[in-house]
């Protein structure tokens, strides 16, 4: 009876932090194999994480599907509780919300047009780069050298800009850029650098929720549940 007590209140208390034992949790399904749409789905690895992270937690969850550049403001404006979108951790975003631990690292990549080969990185300098606008694979391409970099709302308009010679280089993750490379016989992967960590971004008021996250992440990746996953989307 006492355990059964302790359950209820706990169940209580989680309830009464969150506003409800629902968990809204934004993306942008851009990113294969991260998060994509399928079936009007979202899926991907990121998406597998959340549904098995929520499953751990006893908890529903409704997922908002926006722009990359506005996942952190919706973040601290209460509209979402979680984000999960291939993000890296990053000084100036660890400002404004609080990160779970890593549950990855991938490296940068950049992708070229065969029409237009670039065969190396070191021959990147004054290139045109396009990049998903707020990512910090933006402000990968604006290091280099000379560069011109165009923002883009999301990676698919950037891949058509990429395939019909409107830029000569699109900056994703590596994992990313190989399914875009695989899938587009016409694209060349041109060379890596390396990446930052990949995390879940939490409101800052919740800290509890964060604590949760990172309970849940880290019996994941004790269990191989994470490194499963990772094998199952070729990450």
């Amino acid at each position: 009876m006492k355990k059964f007590i302790i359950f209820i209140l706990s169940i209580i208390t989680f309830t009464f932090s969150f506003g409800s034992s629902k968990l809204y949790v934004g993306t942008n399904a851009e990113y294969p194999p991260f998060e994509y749409m399928e079936n009007n789905k979202i899926s991907g690895l990121d998406a597998d994480i959340i549904e098995e992270i929520t499953k751990r937690m006893g908890v529903e969850y409704k997922w908002s599907n926006i722009s990359f550049d506005g996942l952190i403001p919706a973040l601290q404006t209460n509209k979402l509780d979680l984000v999960i979108a291939g993000m890296s951790i990053t000084p100036q975003r660890a400002k404004a919300v609080n990160f779970s631990i890593p549950y990855l690292s991938s490296e940068v990549a950049f992708i070229g047009n065969k029409n237009n080969p670039i065969n190396s990185i070191d021959e990147l300098e004054g290139k045109t780069f396009g990049a998903e606008l707020g990512t910090t694979k933006e402000a990968s391409a604006k290091k280099i050298k000379n560069s011109k970099v165009i923002p883009f709302n999301g990676n698919t308009p950037a891949l058509v800009a990429l395939k019909a010679g409107k830029i000569d280089v699109m900056v994703v993750d590596k994992s990313v850029g190989d399914n875009y490379v695989s899938h587009n016989k016409d694209l060349m992967l041109i060379g890596t650098l390396a990446g930052e960590p990949k995390a879940i971004a939490v409101n800052k008021k919740y800290p509890e929720l964060l604590e949760k996250v990172n309970t849940a992440l880290s019996e994941m990746l004790k269990d191989g549940t994470i490194s499963n996953l990772r094998k199952k989307y070729g990450v």
